[in-house]
């Protein structure tokens, strides 16, 4: 494969050879990707940890609502959502 690299990035592998650290163009470029992939993947483990589940955002939502207001929501609410929203029959127990 051929790459077709710009006169800054030339000069910044060239300096790197010249540190001595890395014999070759090769080894500066794969210490760089090896330093991607290592950011990518922390990215993603960040990500990944604070991801709620839906479940979850319902718990927090759910304990910002006081206690009173719950109280105040039918004990037959989840089986009978369209009696109380819409003035549909309840469904028989």
């Amino acid at each position: 494969m051929s790459i077709l690299l710009n006169q800054d990035i030339e000069q910044r592998i060239a300096a790197k050879l010249e540190s001595g650290r890395y014999h070759s163009p090769d080894e500066v470029i794969q210490e760089g990707l090896d330093l991607l992939d290592a950011r990518e993947e922390t990215i993603q483990a960040s990500r990944d940890r604070d991801a709620a589940s839906i479940s979850e955002i319902f718990i927090r939502l759910g304990q910002r609502v006081p206690e009173e207001e719950w109280s105040k929501v039918p004990p037959d609410f989840s089986k009978n959502p369209d009696h109380y929203l819409y003035g549909s029959p309840k469904v028989p127990e």
